[in-house]
């Protein structure tokens, strides 16, 4: 019993002395490392670095006069200023205006800027072939000074007699295969290397089939490339020996053309055009004509199947037209000379 009572008693001690040595413990770790001397803050303070302070307590005007080179990002005492927000130091236009004697690209400061292509050009200049505008390039049909390509001013009409006896001749002026003819607007003139022309460039609006007080080959030269018979005749030509030819061709073809020119011959004051093909002929031989006329019509750098589809939708030449020509078969003149062959 002795014993017993003499361990608890022992217990007792060992609890209360290791208690103590636990707050000693937790006093030591609550405990700051540094003196009371140097602490520079007060209790409700919020807490600033040492070096903060420090600077806080420095002047700005002692540091900058003691410090000789430059502040990055910026000085003591400077507000933030971001780079893309410090004002431009550059000279005003005004002043670089007044100090450049050269000239300025794209446009000159405080000047609108300019669209190269905003210039509204004359009138004149943006029409490039309307059929009826400038027509006194070529020929102008309402210039009474133009009107001797329709005229006879021979002084001896009988040497554009028909002659029996002068066979007909037909001409060939070979082009390249790979050859394409121009279209040119009425700003420029057109010249041909031979006479009457049958290939070259030509005005972009065909002429309306027909015929013509006179058709300048500028005109004409278009229906040529898609496949047209033109048939030319001298003013001072036989009327009889004219009038046939012009029943022939015109019962043989739609797109046909007929015009005076003073460019045929008095030998052959008659003849008939295809593209690169041309036959002139003092009499009309109706075999030889419609032979012509198969082999070459509906032959071109432009010619197409279906022309009807383009004649009735395009836009064409028709200064100095007298008549219209006369369907045969169609538009597209699927058969050439057909009736007149029956009637032979």
């Amino acid at each position: 019993m002795f014993l017993l009572h003499s361990l608890t008693v022992l217990c007792l001690i060992l609890a209360t002395c290791q208690s103590k040595s636990i707050k000693k413990g937790q006093a030591n770790l609550l405990a700051p490392t540094f003196n009371l001397d140097d602490w520079q803050g007060a209790p409700g303070e919020p807490h600033i670095p040492k070096v903060q302070r420090v600077l806080e307590t420095t002047t700005d005007s002692t540091i900058k006069d003691d410090w000789t080179g430059k502040w990055f990002p910026f000085g003591p005492g400077e507000p933030h200023v971001m780079k893309n927000q410090k004002p431009s130091t550059s000279t005003p236009p005004e002043a670089s205006t007044e100090s450049w004697n050269g000239k300025w690209f794209p446009q000159a400061p405080n000047e609108p800027h300019k669209h190269q292509h905003a210039a509204i050009k004359p009138l004149k200049e943006t029409i490039c072939d309307d059929g009826m505008s400038n027509l006194s390039v070529d020929y102008d049909p309402n210039d009474v000074g133009q009107s001797f390509e329709m005229l006879c001013i021979s002084s001896n009409r009988s040497i554009y007699d028909p002659n029996m006896s002068r066979e007909a001749l037909l001409t060939e002026h070979f082009l390249p295969s790979a050859y394409v003819p121009p279209s040119k607007c009425l700003n420029v003139s057109i010249e041909y290397t031979h006479l009457p022309p049958t290939n070259g460039p030509f005005r972009p609006l065909p002429a309306e089939y027909g015929t013509y007080s006179y058709l300048p080959p500028q005109r004409y030269m278009r229906n040529l490339a898609e496949g047209a018979i033109v048939m030319l005749y001298h003013p001072c030509a036989f009327q009889g020996q004219v009038d046939q030819l012009q029943q022939i061709v015109g019962g043989c073809l739609y797109r046909h053309l007929v015009t005076p020119s003073q460019l045929l011959s008095p030998e052959r004051p008659l003849a008939l055009l295809a593209w690169s093909h041309i036959l002139e002929m003092s009499v009309v031989d109706k075999h030889l004509v419609m032979d012509f006329i198969k082999k070459h019509a509906k032959h071109g750098p432009l010619a197409v199947e279906n022309l009807s589809r383009l004649v009735d939708k395009r836009q064409s030449y028709k200064a100095g037209m007298q008549t219209e020509a006369r369907l045969v078969t169609s538009a597209d003149d699927y058969e050439l000379c057909g009736y007149l062959e029956e009637q032979m």
